[in-house]
């Protein structure tokens, strides 16, 4: 595994040379992929000879839309499927090798059998672009209850399921192991292992923790914390798991609010090295 400072999602502020030099100083092992470089080609290859100097991997690519969402239909999804073209190309110019996107559990229109055609559909062209430059796409379940039952159909939201999912669509498509996901979606040692058994599919692994005081049916999407802060979920086990299993891929961390508020406002370094501790203390043996 390779540990990435995922600065985007985090909101840490900084030039890419600025946080890759951080990275390197802290010793995590990526960096966010910067999006300027995906529209420009001499961008890409500048950002391919930083990345490169520094010993450091990219995280994973953005996409510039959220694939399966409903409101993402007809020249939406043209031009989607276009920019994502442009971005792959640019991306897989700078040695990105990885993408991915969120699966819904729940759908206010169709019912399972017809929502699962629908992703079926969709996620064929989506992996075909990818593929096109190398770039392995891959799937996440959420698996909040709150997200879960949104809507009146649901839908997958398991890493069993989105497996089946990319199964179905031939195989190319990759998987995606959230810890937060996995404790509110299913919690079972099972899905672990099995995403475990199948490490060489596995595009990314998020690291997080739960709000202490909370069943997992009451946590919330976007309010979580620091990996092995609460003690509500065990990531050190997650981790010992996957590495044990040979995962090699890239490992971030995703504590969403009220963490990323925070990281906003403070010095980026102080963040870099609140990143870099938590990896330490999960990875302690």
């Amino acid at each position: 595994m390779y540990t990435v400072l995922d600065s985007n999602m985090l909101g840490i502020p900084g030039t890419t040379a600025e946080l890759a030099d951080l990275a390197v100083k802290y010793g995590l092992g990526g960096i966010a992929v910067p999006r300027a470089a995906l529209e420009d080609p001499s961008l890409a290859d500048q950002m391919g000879e930083l990345a490169a100097e520094r010993g450091l991997e990219w995280g994973l690519l953005p996409t510039p839309m959220d694939t399966f969402a409903d409101d993402v239909e007809g020249d939406v999804l043209e031009r989607g499927l276009a920019t994502l073209d442009r971005w792959a190309a640019n991306g897989a110019r700078m040695g990105v090798r990885y993408c991915y996107n969120h699966v819904w559990p729940s759908n206010a229109q169709r019912a399972f059998a017809e929502n699962w055609v629908w992703h079926l559909e969709r996620l064929k062209r989506i992996q075909e672009v990818c593929a096109r430059h190398n770039i392995r796409y891959g799937l996440e379940f959420l698996g909040p209850y709150e997200l879960r039952t949104k809507e009146q159909h649901p839908f997958v939201h398991t890493i069993a399921g989105v497996m089946a999912l990319a199964d179905a669509a031939g195989g190319y498509t990759g998987i995606i192991f959230d810890s937060y996901h996995w404790y509110t979606g299913s919690r079972r040692l099972d899905d672990l292992y099995l995403a475990a058994a199948n490490h060489h599919r596995l595009c990314n692994v998020h690291l997080n923790d739960g709000v202490a005081g909370k069943a997992p049916d009451e946590q919330l999407d976007l309010t979580r914390a620091m990996p092995m802060t609460t003690g509500v979920i065990d990531t050190r086990l997650i981790w010992q798991v996957l590495e044990d299993a040979g995962y090699a891929g890239p490992i971030m961390c995703e504590p969403m609010r009220p963490t990323t508020e925070r990281y906003g406002q403070q010095p980026a370094e102080t963040s870099v090295a609140e990143v870099a501790e938590a990896f330490r203390r999960v990875a302690a043996r």
